[in-house]
């Protein structure tokens, strides 16, 4: 079985561990799972009555990374 810290590790020797299509799959899970988190805080700071500036920063910047991550990790998947 191949360890996962090993696989990685040779990967970012070689340059690759940026294209690798699972570690791009796993950071867009990631960031899809934060970009949700940010949108619940700006829905309970909206009810709560607290400004919501600095978290709608947040989860726009977010919501930004999570489709670039998707539209990557799907464009590698298409090559």
């Amino acid at each position: 079985m191949i360890q996962l810290h090993t696989l990685v590790g040779s990967e970012a020797r070689h340059g690759s561990a940026r294209q690798s299509p699972l570690v791009r799959r796993v950071l867009a899970v990631v960031f899809t799972v934060a970009a949700i988190g940010s949108v619940v805080l700006v829905a309970v700071d909206l009810i709560v009555g607290r400004p919501a500036a600095g978290d709608l920063f947040i989860a726009f910047l977010n919501s930004l990374a999570t489709v670039w991550l998707w539209r990557t990790s799907s464009e590698t998947e298409r090559t």
